[in-house]
């Protein structure tokens, strides 16, 4: 037989009846009043559950706009984004001059494919170059341009090719306000080219500037999003007709390189009293074709046969 003393030590009894219950009950079965503390309890569950939802949904959120940031952005130098929008801008306005110089069907079909992904991988390369430099000139102290200045570039872009505002907007395919922020970054890029690393030095400039700016993009922390097939691989302008050269970029003595894109520089900077533009220098085969880059756009081609180099 259980003993009495034993059943009642058991048993909970009601604070509102003093009936006893049974262990881990919630209400008492006599008066059917809740247990004091168990709504604390229960609303102590509640609380972490929705705690634990909030944090959940706080994470997802990050998440997404972590990814959505990403997306809006087409790479990195040295941590600092490199925006899509700016991207696919500078893209349609290379794909509008190259059209404009080698006619409309030169993206057209599946070879226009690919040269636009070629054009792509041009453009990205330019802007990650021009990136490198403006954050060196910043190191450098080089942040800003003379107002003055760049109206000055800008009415002389007007007056020698007789253009009006309208005529300039859409030869550039963006707005005067883009031009402009286009040539202050020309401008302070110049700026810190002449007077941070030539140093006033005019005979080996070209050397100098190169030797300098590959060990700047080598140091530099460069991240792209997006891989397109290499520009090295693109065709020559000559080259859409069926040259002998076949079309496709060959390997080049760097030697040669080296005085192509010196040489086309010099006649550029010769000819527009302009520094701190880059070169790039392809082998067609069938021709040397060295482009002059400016403000992340080929503003002109050339080809380089022994020493000499004329425009395309």
């Amino acid at each position: 037989m259980e003993h009495p003393s034993e059943t009642m030590d058991e048993r909970i009894p009601c604070s509102f009846c003093g009936e006893g219950n049974d262990k881990g009950s919630r209400f008492c079965t006599h008066c059917g009043k809740s247990f004091p503390g168990l709504d604390k309890i229960r609303f102590r569950n509640r609380y972490i559950v929705f705690a634990a939802t909030v944090l959940i949904i706080a994470a997802a959120i990050g998440f997404l706009k972590s990814g959505l940031f990403e997306s809006n952005l087409i790479g990195k130098v040295n941590g600092e984004g490199i925006d899509r929008k700016e991207f696919l801008e500078k893209v349609g306005r290379m794909k509008t001059f190259y059209e404009s110089r080698y006619g409309d069907s030169l993206f057209q079909g599946e070879e226009g494919k690919e040269n636009l992904n070629r054009l792509k991988a041009q453009v990205i390369d330019e802007m990650m170059e021009e990136k490198v430099l403006l954050q060196e000139a910043k190191n450098a102290g080089y942040t800003s341009a003379p107002s003055e200045e760049i109206e000055k570039q800008f009415e002389s872009i007007k007056s020698e090719n007789g253009l009006s505002d309208a005529d300039i907007e859409k030869r550039f395919g963006g707005s005067i306000e883009d031009l402009k922020a286009e040539l202050v970054k020309g401008w302070i890029i110049s700026q810190f080219v002449e007077k941070a690393i030539l140093k006033g030095n005019q005979v080996n400039g070209n050397l100098l500037f190169a030797q300098w700016f590959e060990k700047a993009k080598a140091k530099a922390k460069i991240e792209t999003y997006e891989k397109w097939e290499s520009i090295a691989a693109a065709k020559a302008s000559c080259c859409t007709n069926g040259c002998g050269g076949g079309g496709r970029a060959q390997p080049l003595d760097p030697r040669i390189e080296q005085e192509a894109k010196t040489k086309a520089l010099e006649y550029y900077e010769k000819k527009t009293q302009k520094k701190g533009a880059n070169a790039r220098v392809t082998n067609f085969g069938c021709h040397i074709q060295v482009d002059i880059i400016e403000d992340g756009k080929v503003v002109v081609s050339l080809t380089y046969t022994e020493g000499e180099v004329q425009e395309i």
